[in-house]
């Protein structure tokens, strides 16, 4: 394979096998099965039978269970995911405000995705470090390519010109939830998303302890203090929603919201399932939803469609980074997501004290009108416009 061959690609998926309980052979045909359980007593009674807890995030948690235990308990299966994949700067100008020495120099976006190239030409200069979900350790290296390909639309340096990110200044932590095969868990996405906000301790902001032999307080903040959260992540039919899906997976859903409250934007994709809906969690009403358009601002037919989009971006046949020193060109609304998160990082940069509100009506007020006039379905708000996002003056 040439160091620069093409791929379409229509973006990982979040693929849902069933909300309800399916306990299916989840490790290769080996009897076992991954479940989640919300209760201190539904763990016990699974620990009891001989299950392992395997993750952690908030009131939930996974185990490996045998199929029989897992089944006799009720349990519900954590659902697992797949992928599924099929000029922008200048197009959404970008390229202006580069051109006006904002790179997106100091801030920081999270991604959640397949890991991070950090080795590669273009994003070695802005990896901030990260954690890996899936085999549990502190190494995100990508070993699938679509993760690093979202990473360098938002931060790609420019070696070569054609794949420079938005914000190629900005810094990169990396979550990686899904595998070299593109297949994870959504509880793994809930507990990064956690992750995200709050560091490795699980706590927002200071924690104080006293060193019992001098009686010094000594007080540490490891949280990454992120401004905002990159998802190319959803699933496909039949969970896409033609409105918003809140209560479909709560945990879910108040991961986001707990993220927005501390003042993290999540940028997240649409989807690509065209008029049958968006995918979760684009559908969240917490998430900032974003559709895909191509270079002459068309809405792609596949881009997911629905009251939960927010705005769009360029999503079809874009250049970037992928494994090795390798580049890619790939298409969905995988790719057009990391286009908004990066133009976050310009306005945080000349805006650094705005709110996620505050964030939002400038990325929405300025966005290019496209389709019905005002919010509509396919477009959201419009294509956004790093520039005019930029030098937004809030009423």
């Amino acid at each position: 394979m040439s160091a620069k061959s093409y791929l379409a690609i229509l973006g990982v998926v979040l693929v849902v096998s069933s909300l309800a309980l399916a306990i299916a052979a989840q490790a290769g045909g080996n009897g076992k099965a991954r479940v989640i359980a919300h209760t201190d007593k539904e763990v016990s009674d699974a620990v009891e039978k001989g299950c392992k807890v395997v993750r952690e995030a908030r009131t939930l948690k996974a185990l490996i269970c045998s199929e029989s235990v897992a089944s006799s308990l009720g349990l519900q299966e954590d659902i697992k995911v797949f992928a599924m994949d099929s000029g922008a700067n200048t197009q959404i100008r970008a390229d202006l405000v580069q051109s006006s020495s904002n790179n997106g120099e100091g801030r920081k976006v999270v991604v959640l995705d397949t890991g991070y190239n950090y080795n590669h030409q273009e994003l070695n200069s802005s990896y901030l470090g990260g954690k890996d979900f899936v085999n549990d350790d502190n190494d995100p290296f990508d070993d699938n390519g679509h993760g690093s390909h979202v990473a360098g639309i938002i931060t790609a340096d420019g070696v070569d010109a054609k794949a420079k990110g938005v914000a190629p200044a900005a810094g990169v932590i990396a979550g990686k939830v899904l595998s070299a095969s593109g297949s994870g868990f959504f509880s793994d996405v809930v507990a990064a998303i956690y992750w995200a906000v709050d560091g490795e301790d699980g706590v927002a902001g200071n924690v104080c302890t006293t060193d019992n032999s001098t009686g010094e307080t000594i007080c540490t903040n490891d949280d990454f203090n992120a401004d905002a959260i990159s998802m190319s992540l959803g699933t496909s039919q039949p969970y896409t929603y033609k409105g918003f899906c809140d209560t479909v997976l709560p945990d879910l859903t108040n991961a986001i919201k707990y993220a927005r409250d501390r003042n993290v934007i999540v940028v997240v994709a649409a989807g690509n399932s065209g008029g049958a809906g968006v995918s979760i969690p684009g559908c969240i009403s917490y998430s900032t939803t974003v559709g895909a358009v191509d270079s002459k601002d068309k809405i792609a037919t596949w881009s997911g469609k629905g009251s939960a989009v927010d705005i769009s971006a360029p999503g079809v046949n874009i250049f970037s980074s992928w494994l090795n020193n390798e580049y890619k060109t790939a298409s969905g609304t995988s790719m057009a997501t990391p286009m908004v998160s990066g133009t976050v990082a310009l306005v945080k940069l000349a805006h650094p004290e705005y709110t996620v509100d505050q964030l939002e009506q400038s990325l929405f007020k300025t966005a290019k009108d496209l389709g019905k006039a005002g919010k509509d379905t396919s477009y959201g708000w419009g294509r956004v416009d790093a520039y005019g996002a930029v030098n937004y003056a809030l009423p």
